[in-house]
């Protein structure tokens, strides 16, 4: 048996504005995928934990289905297609039937990646996994999104990368000195693939040259170590991202992100939605302990549930 796992990720700078060709800051995180693989010959099941379902059929033939199968499925054909057993394990992404939105089709797809590669005999690296994740994810995604979630997911820490398909320049980084990554859950579920969809047919919103300066702020400050720089950015980005919405038509900042915002920005931290929005999770960079221990109370007060996440150290991993 092979077992490979992968952390999730949150978003700390550069979302929407990555698809266009500008920097992303993104942390991984320490919930993770784990992927269990048993080869053998003729058809391939698949196991999902999290969804109580199982996929089984021919690994190269057919339609990519949604969810961990579909996950799992892209990286097995990517690698060239196999047989056997794979038992996925997402269960730590989501709180009942709810996803949180701290990438787990990234982290499923870059520990299958992993194990496809394992079983061949294959460099299990970052930088042999990640040309071959990013393909899988693109053909999961229909070719949309930025691919940076799997960069994360696969080199572990922060990183600052730009959208890529099958390659990515990442460069890893870390949080300026006395700074805290803290993240909360609106409680609401959002769907990722079609909001990028439909930016994918767009022009260029009016708000995007600002989204796109703030996210090559926020990767500049946390080249140089400016906490004050970062938090800045992060603040300019929060206030753009409801421009964004509203010149897209896209529902982004939802009430519940606008109170996870506000909440943390009085309780003195910068803050901002993490990812595509519409629901899912918030970030907050808090210049003490003492700052996130407000902000995650003052969370609780508006509804937004704080979670217990850290930035992951350790990316994709075999064995």
């Amino acid at each position: 048996m092979i077992v490979a796992t992968a952390p999730g990720k949150l978003f700390v700078s550069g979302e929407w504005a990555v698809l266009r060709g500008a920097p992303a800051l993104v942390a991984a995180v320490d919930r993770t995928v784990r992927i269990e693989l048993e080869t053998a010959s003729g058809e391939l099941v698949i196991e999902s934990l999290a969804e109580g379902r199982t996929w089984r059929g021919d690994a190269m033939t057919g339609a990519i289905p949604e969810g961990d199968a579909g996950a799992v499925l892209a990286a097995v054909r990517t690698a060239g297609g196999l047989g056997g057993r794979i038992l996925v394990d997402s269960r730590a992404f989501l709180i009942g039937e709810r996803k949180l939105g701290l990438g787990r089709s990234a982290a499923t797809i870059a520990a299958a990646t992993a194990a496809c590669r394992a079983a061949a005999g294959e460099d299990t690296g970052p930088a042999a996994v990640l040309p071959a994740a990013l393909a899988a994810n693109a053909a999961f995604q229909a070719g949309q999104g930025s691919g940076a979630d799997v960069a994360a997911a696969v080199h572990g820490g922060l990183v600052e990368t730009r959208r890529a398909q099958t390659s990515a320049g990442v460069a890893e980084r870390s949080l300026p000195d006395g700074l805290h990554l803290i993240a909360g859950w609106t409680g609401e579920s959002a769907a990722t693939t079609p909001l990028v969809g439909r930016f994918a047919t767009m022009p260029d919103p009016p708000v995007l040259a600002e989204l796109t300066a703030a996210a090559s702020d926020a990767a500049q400050a946390v080249a140089r170590g400016d906490a004050s720089g970062l938090c800045a950015a992060i603040d300019r980005s929060a206030d753009l991202l409801v421009r964004f919405g509203d010149e897209t038509g896209l529902p982004i900042v939802t009430p519940s992100l606008g109170r996870l915002v506000q909440a943390a920005r009085r309780a003195g931290a910068a803050a901002k939605p993490s990812g595509a929005g519409g629901g899912d999770c918030g970030i907050a960079l808090a210049t003490s302990a003492g700052v996130a221990a407000a902000v995650r109370a003052a969370w609780r007060d508006a509804g937004i549930l704080p979670l217990d996440v850290t930035i992951a150290t350790r990316g994709v991993a075999v064995g």
